[in-house]
């Protein structure tokens, strides 16, 4: 197991899209959301209640979820996170941090919200005005880092 976390945050500010997996009576499913992480390696999203990856939630809310940069032709640059976790909702309490944390990250989102340019970007932001923060906070992580030799993993339990 490793110890330093620092790669893992800089990953984690780095990108953009966590793939969140649950399953329900359908079946398997995934859902890419965009996230914000916070420095105790918190992921923050934004969703609306009704959609299957919430609405499929277990009852514990354990799910498995994956981050990985775009692959670009070079094995070197494969670079990724595999994680099991646990969502919930974010309360009152914190949502104001979670909303500065998001918008600030995805200032676009918050424009849909507040000052949509076009009937599309209306019903994206009426959508997304309904919708309800989200924290995933891992209990165990998987970081695979090919620049630091192939298949090179470092691995953290919470």
């Amino acid at each position: 197991m490793a110890a330093d976390t620092a790669p893992l945050k800089a990953f984690l500010q780095a990108e953009s899209v966590l793939t969140l997996s649950v399953n329900d009576d359908q079946g398997p499913w995934t859902a890419p959301v965009l996230y914000v992480a916070d420095e105790d390696l918190n992921l923050y999203f934004l969703s609306s209640s009704s959609t299957r990856h919430i609405a499929s939630l277990p009852d514990d809310g354990r799910i498995a979820a994956s981050i990985y940069s775009d692959y670009k032709g070079d094995w070197l640059g494969i670079c990724g996170v595999q994680m099991e976790a646990h969502i919930s909702r974010v309360d009152e309490a914190d949502r104001a941090a979670a909303a500065g944390r998001y918008f600030q990250r995805f200032p676009e989102v918050k424009a849909l919200i507040d000052n949509p340019a076009n009937e599309q970007e209306q019903r994206i932001g009426a959508a997304f005005g309904k919708s309800h923060f989200f924290r995933v906070t891992p209990s165990f992580v998987r970081f695979i880092n090919n620049a630091d030799g192939f298949s090179s993993r470092n691995e953290w339990r919470f």
